[in-house]
């Protein structure tokens, strides 16, 4: 087992597990055509669906959003820790608000012809707004936490310096000593059993979905913030990953089998939503935080030295989430009237996709200056 490396040390593995978060969204995506009952005013799809593929899609989904929200928040701890909260807010300024700026108007030009093209086979250009944020949300919420931590460290500063003034620290001291306590019981526990609780009444009113509740979001970016100052946490993980793992597994199968029962798009106030959806998204936020307590911990014990391809896949990942929605779409909307095994579109679909990702990281990003933008400087 590797040593915890300190903020001077790159974290090779959660570096690695990141990418394949973003870089799942290239398979997610290319699911979707064949899940069972999609409605296809949130997707078009194909005449037939596919079992294993919704398997497949529904694991992928129901820890992938959150496990990314945790490493983006274990990363800026780490950055605000090995520099400053300013260095954080322009590290992410730059590396999130340009390119929302340049890729936006993007989506824009392409998405909306594209899905039209799968709902009606008529390729037809047009450009439209409509729908945005579309699939860059979670950059959105990402610029959310950072105006929320720059409020949130100016009210801090505000009031340290009012309270010294009358001398009361003791009240701010008082504040810090409460929050030191709700995030060791809440956020730092080995047994995430009130984590899970809290984060399920955040969670309700949207049946588990971060894309519209950058509050629920923004608690797993806090789990992954307070994570990286919990060594003895992260220790845990890496020692008892494969626990975690057996509990999300069957945790899994219980969402599973409440979500065949019932319509995951019921809205709130239906009778059955009153019913299920309680369980349904305890299991679902259940799944969500004790898979990714397991892959953190795989990663950190099994990843933790340095590896030239995961390194590079790692730099191509942003690259990759910011443009595979238009192709790997109109590459499955294109595939509808070919006669084939929809296993085998949905496999070409995502082959497709990553070669033309790739090619086009390494021959028009990575040693441009859009390559310094969404990467940094490579060391």
């Amino acid at each position: 087992m590797h040593p915890i490396q300190d903020n001077s040390t790159r974290h090779h593995g959660l570096d690695a597990l990141r990418a394949l978060a973003m870089g799942l969204g290239i398979v997610l995506h290319a699911a979707l055509p064949y899940v069972p009952d999609m409605p296809a005013e949130i997707w078009p799809t194909d005449d037939d669906s596919s079992s294993p593929i919704a398997w497949i899609f529904h694991f992928i989904h129901i820890w992938r959003m959150p496990l990314f929200f945790m490493l983006s928040g274990f990363f800026a701890s780490l950055l605000t820790g090995g520099n400053s909260w300013r260095y954080w807010w322009k590290n992410r300024l730059l590396r999130i608000a340009l390119p929302l700026m340049v890729f936006s108007p993007l989506m824009s030009a392409t998405l909306p012809s594209i899905f039209r093209y799968g709902i009606t086979a008529e390729l037809t250009y047009f450009y439209s707004n409509e729908g945005q944020p579309h699939h860059l949300w979670f950059l959105w919420h990402l610029l959310i936490f950072v105006v929320f931590s720059f409020i949130y460290k100016s009210a801090g500063y505000i009031c340290y310096r009012i309270l010294k003034v009358v001398h009361a620290e003791v009240l701010l001291r008082s504040f810090y000593n409460v929050k030191s306590f709700v995030t060791r019981i809440v956020f730092q526990s080995k047994y995430p059993v009130v984590l899970i609780g809290v984060f399920v009444l955040f969670n309700l009113a949207t049946g588990g979905e971060l894309i519209i509740n950058p509050i629920a979001s923004g608690l797993y970016f806090y789990l992954g913030f307070s994570l990286y100052n919990d060594k003895t946490l992260l220790l845990f993980m890496r020692s008892h990953w494969k626990s975690y793992l057996c509990a999300g597994l069957v945790i899994f199968a219980g969402h599973q089998g409440v979500y065949s029962q019932i319509d995951p798009f019921l809205p709130p106030h239906d009778p059955i939503w009153k019913i299920w959806g309680l369980p349904l998204v305890f299991l679902k936020v259940g799944a969500a935080v004790l898979l990714s307590f397991s892959l953190i911990g795989f990663v950190e014990d099994k990843l933790g030295k340095f590896n030239s391809m995961i390194r590079y896949m790692s730099d191509a990942s942003y690259w990759m989430y910011l443009v595979h929605l238009p192709i790997v779409t109109f590459i499955s909307f294109f595939m509808f009237n070919i006669k084939l095994p929809i296993e085998l579109k949905f496999l070409l679909s995502v082959a497709i996709t990553l070669v033309a990702c790739l090619v086009t990281y390494k021959y028009l990003v990575r040693n441009t200056l859009l390559g310094l933008l969404l990467n940094g400087k490579r060391y």
